[in-house]
C-alpha cells in the first residue's frame, strides 16, 4: 500500500471525527476517497470555520461542532476513524491529547494523522518553516497556543507513547511544491497576530524579524513543507 488513497478506498470508515477540521480541506479528501462511512463530525475551535466546512463537505449524515479538543474529550462518545491533518502543532499538551484521542477510539478504530514536519528542508521550505515558527510564537504571546513544527521523531513518539501501532507510514518531501516569493499567507498572520498583541506598538526586535522574513521570502521564495502520514490503531485495544 503506497498512499493514503489506496487505504482509504479499502476503508470502511463507520464514524468518523475530523479534529481540528478547519473548512474540510483534509475532511473532504478522506470522504472522497473512503469506501463507505458512516457519519462525520468536523471539530474545531473556531466557529467560523462552520459554514465553510459544511459548504465543502456534501453527503449523509455531517455534523459541524465548535469546541476546543480538550473540552470535547470529557463528553465525547465512541469513534471508529478519527484524524487529525496538520494541527497537532495547535494542541496544548499533545502527547496528553493524543493518549486520550485513544480513549474515544473503538477497540478496531483507525487514528490517521497527517503533519506537516521541519526535517529535512530545502532552502524554500526552510523559509516557511522559519515564517511559521515566527507567526506561532506571536500567536502563543497573544493568547492562541501554537507550535512550531515538530521532527518527524517528535511525531512519531507521541504515536507511540500513546500506545498506539503505526500500520501504515508515507512521507511526501513535497521537494517539487511550488515556490512563491509574494507575501504569504504567514506574514499576513503575523502581522495582524503582532497588531493584536501590542496595541501600543511592538518590539523593535519583532519588527525586524518580520522584515528579515519578508526579505528572506522575497529573494528565496516558500513552499510547502514535508509531511508525514500515519494509519494508527491502538496498539493494547481502544474501548469497546
Amino acid at each position: 500500500m503506497n498512499s493514503l488513497e489506496n487505504f482509504l478506498h479499502s476503508h470502511t470508515a463507520g464514524s468518523i471525527l475530523d479534529i481540528a477540521c478547519g473548512g474540510g480541506t483534509f475532511t473532504k479528501r478522506l470522504i472522497e476517497n473512503l469506501q463507505s462511512y458512516d457519519s462525520v463530525l468536523g471539530l474545531d475551535i473556531k466557529d467560523s470555520a462552520r459554514d465553510d466546512f459544511l459548504k465543502k463537505i456534501q453527503g449523509n449524515n455531517i455534523e459541524f461542532h465548535s469546541s476546543s479538543i480538550h473540552a470535547y474529550l470529557d463528553s465525547s462518545p465512541i469513534y471508529d476513524t478519527i484524524s487529525i491533518s496538520n494541527a497537532l502543532h495547535h494542541l496544548e499538551n499533545v502527547g496528553d491529547i493524543v493518549k486520550r484521542i485513544k480513549g474515544i477510539l473503538s477497540s478496531n478504530g483507525v487514528f490517521i494523522v497527517n503533519e506537516m514536519h521541519r526535517d529535512g528542508l530545502t532552502q524554500t521550505q526552510q523559509t516557511q518553516y522559519e515564517q511559521h515558527r515566527f507567526l506561532a510564537e506571536i500567536q502563543t504571546l497573544s493568547g492562541e497556543y501554537h507550535h512550531a513544527a515538530w521532527s518527524r521523531d517528535e511525531i512519531l513518539g507521541f504515536i507511540v507513547d500513546a500506545e498506539f501501532t503505526i500500520q501504515h507510514q508515507w512521507e511526501n518531501d513535497n521537494r517539487n511544491a511550488d515556490v512563491s516569493k509574494e507575501p504569504t499567507r504567514h506574514e499576513k498572520l503575523a502581522t495582524n497576530a503582532i497588531d493584536a498583541a501590542y496595541a501600543s506598538g511592538a518590539p523593535e526586535v519583532l519588527l525586524a524579524e518580520l522584515e528579515r522574513l519578508k526579505k528572506r521570502s522575497a529573494k528565496i521564495g516558500s513552499s510547502s513543507p514535508p509531511q508525514l502520514t500515519l494509519i494508527c490503531t491502538p496498539a493494547y485495544g481502544g474501548t469497546v
